[in-house]
């Protein structure tokens, strides 16, 4: 389970910059202890350096005599017992001379902790306990002259350095732990002040719903990383406002078209109702209310295609390859029953062998709503000729009517749903079948042209992709598959 603290963009900002800051600052404390205490121990090891110069220096031979002039070397910090400072000279296991603050010139520095320098041959250093149990630094150089062989020790008291050490370890165990917490602390405001704009956009996102769709954010007035955010946000708003709307005036388009046949069903039977009838009045009055129920039927299914077709249930995941004639065909012969009443000839060219990859029942609806209209709003005795043929990457199917044809200012809105042309409106039909079709085609990737005259005509040319939609299709059909 993830730790409370870990679940907001602060908490996560503080605890990476709290573990990337105590690493880099124990590191870089680990780095300067480890410094200073090379600084220190190498400036004992120049000073024991500088005084081994100056005791070899001072032997010399004289009348076949080695000696070591002492008087020279034997002031204040060599005399003191047990001051920190201390020599010894020896010659074939012999003490040739010893500092007094030795005490006991046969003292011997025992190594706590071995150190080799190769600065110069011969030599030795490392780190003892002196006569008076404090921390010495001893060097240990074997010098070759006057045909003999010296032994010279040099200490020198470390507990000056090794409290400077310890001093400055303090310092770094109490501010390092401190700069961690104040750079945590700076980490934590700065995350706070830099994450104030996404509390101000989520307030605003808070405050919109259904009944403020039309609000936006104002992307441009937002920190630079959340302007594609805010941006995205209200487009996403936009299309939720379109649908909303959308459904909307659906439900009051719907509700308004539901009416009139309801209207209609309770007049009838409140008229029969009132007295007994004779029997052609009760058919009258039922084939009355049967038309009315038809309409409601009607608008209905159109109701449902386009719920449907709303709800992205037309998914190219789902196309199959179909034959273009075959949907022809079959929407031809659904609407059967109004050709015969209205007299009208469909005249289908012989189609070549053209394919496309799409939804049966939509192609097949979409095709059945434009030839009901070219034979619902035909003269008696007209025709609907359907050509098809392939055009580039599109398969292109024209369905051309001798009807009242469209005004040129009722073009444009066609497609609109629920929309019905003044020549029309009191005719049969929902005004949902064009909307439908345009729907399910652009759903194919496709569209729908119209060309129209007024007494003349209409000619309705509907373009699916071929080559492209078809990739397309396989392309989804695999992802499902997987």
């Amino acid at each position: 389970m993830m730790p409370f603290f870990l679940r907001s963009i602060t908490g996560r900002l503080v605890f990476w910059f709290f573990c990337c800051t105590a690493i880099l600052l124990t590191a870089a404390g680990a780095v300067l202890d480890h410094e200073v205490g090379k600084i220190v121990f190498s400036s004992v090891d120049r000073t024991l350096h500088s005084k081994l110069q100056i005791i070899t220096g001072l032997l010399h031979e004289e009348h076949g005599t080695v000696e070591l002039e002492l008087s020279e070397i034997i002031a204040g910090e060599y005399v003191i017992p047990r001051s920190g400072h201390y020599y010894r000279i020896m010659r074939d296991k012999r003490i040739l001379a010893a500092s007094p603050s030795l005490v006991h010139a046969d003292f011997d520095f025992v190594p706590a902790r071995s150190e080799s320098d190769n600065q110069f041959p011969g030599e030795t250093i490392y780190t003892s306990i002196g006569p008076d149990d404090e921390p010495v630094r001893v060097l240990r150089y074997r010098h070759a002259a006057f045909n003999a062989t010296f032994d010279i020790t040099l200490a020198e008291n470390l507990r000056e350095g090794l409290g400077m050490i310890a001093t400055y370890q303090g310092f770094l165990l109490g501010i390092i732990p401190l700069g961690i917490v104040i750079l945590c602390l700076t980490a934590w405001w700065i995350a706070r002040v830099s994450l104030r704009p996404i509390a101000a956009f989520s307030s605003t996102i808070a405050a919109i719903s259904h009944k403020n769709l039309t609000d936006r954010t104002d992307a441009g007035r937002m920190v630079q990383e959340l302007t594609a955010l805010a941006s995205s946000f209200n487009g996403m708003l936009d299309r939720l406002h379109t649908v909303f709307e959308s459904q909307k005036r659906l439900i009051a388009d719907a509700s308004h078209e539901l009416k009139t046949p309801l209207s209609v069903i309770k007049t009838q039977c409140d008229v029969v109702l009132q007295r007994t009838r004779t029997t052609g009045e009760y058919i009258d009055a039922l084939k009355a209310i049967q038309a009315s129920t038809e309409d409601m039927a009607r608008l209905v299914l159109d109701l449902l295609s386009l719920a449907r077709i709303d709800a992205g249930l037309i998914d190219a995941s789902d196309f199959t390859s179909l034959s273009l004639k075959e949907c022809l065909d079959k929407a031809i012969a659904m609407t059967g029953q109004l050709v015969s009443s209205r007299k009208v000839n469909i005249m289908l060219t012989d189609l070549a062998a053209i394919t496309v990859m799409g939804s049966r029942i939509g192609i097949v609806e979409a095709f059945l709503n434009i030839i009901d209209n070219g034979v619902r709003y035909n003269r008696e005795g007209g025709s609907v000729t359907i050509t098809a043929k392939t055009v580039g990457g599109n398969a292109v199917v024209a369905i051309a009517d001798t009807g009242m044809g469209i005004a040129s200012g009722d073009l444009p809105k066609i497609f609109g749903r629920f929309y019905r042309a003044s020549a029309v409106r009191n005719t049969e039909g929902t005004g949902l079948g064009l909307s439908i079709a345009q729907s399910v085609i652009a759903a194919h990737g496709g569209e729908i042209r119209v060309e129209s005259e007024p007494g003349a005509g209409s000619r309705f040319t509907i373009l699916l992709p071929l080559g492209g939609l078809e990739q397309k299709g396989k392309k989804s059909l695999l992802r499902k598959a997987s």
